[in-house]
């Protein structure tokens, strides 16, 4: 039985495809609770405003791996999400994760009517950078030094269309809803920063 299992995932690897898929936009996160905790002051709680600014910094972009069967595709995603506090209080000078309110999700997708339909689920990989009450945040701690933290747990549902442009390229156009919730660190505290965000994407895509 060992030897058929191992034959099968075989033929299964030789009979996939492969494609690498980035797409470029942006995001329109709509209004959610903001929780800002620190030692010793009283509690920040706010219906918080984003913009994502796409172009600004590091573009808002979106790349994907996806590896074909013959039912769809199993998919590995990074979605770089932005957000930037538009309605700061006045004990918040700045408050971004604008190097990255990255989802990192496993998708499963189908093509239904020639439209690419994915559902998945993740986690919140967090670039904050905050100064609140005076206190800027330190941008250098964080996984290896990089400011960027585990943060939550992500979900998406999109759908999309694509048109080949010959054997291997392609474009196409997708949107896409998102959902998470991520708690960051601030100065002496953290931060719970939950979004749902509604995502337009345009890119291309390479089948080997």
């Amino acid at each position: 039985m060992r030897y058929v299992l191992l034959l099968f995932t075989l033929a299964s690897a030789a009979d996939a495809d492969w494609r690498l898929a980035v797409g470029f936009g942006t995001a329109f996160s709509l209004p959610t609770r903001l929780a800002i905790r620190q030692q010793g002051e009283p509690d920040i709680s706010l219906t918080a405003r984003y913009d994502t600014r796409p172009l600004a910094e590091v573009p808002y972009y979106d790349i994907r791996v996806e590896r074909y069967d013959r039912a769809g595709a199993w998919e590995l995603e990074l979605v770089h999400h932005k957000l930037y506090l538009k309605n700061r209080p006045a004990e918040v000078a700045m408050f971004e994760i604008t190097h990255g309110y990255n989802l990192i999700v496993a998708n499963r997708s189908v093509v239904l009517r020639g439209f690419d339909l994915r559902f998945g689920a993740g986690m919140v990989l967090a670039h904050p950078e905050t100064e609140i009450r005076g206190r800027k945040f330190d941008e250098t701690r964080g996984i290896l030094g990089t400011g960027w933290y585990a943060s939550g747990v992500a979900a998406q549902a999109a759908s999309g269309r694509r048109f080949r442009l010959g054997e291997h390229w392609s474009v196409g156009v997708e949107a896409k809803l998102t959902g998470a919730l991520a708690r960051v660190p601030v100065v002496d505290g953290t931060a719970d920063v939950p979004n749902i965000a509604l995502h337009v994407q345009l890119g291309g895509g390479y089948r080997f």
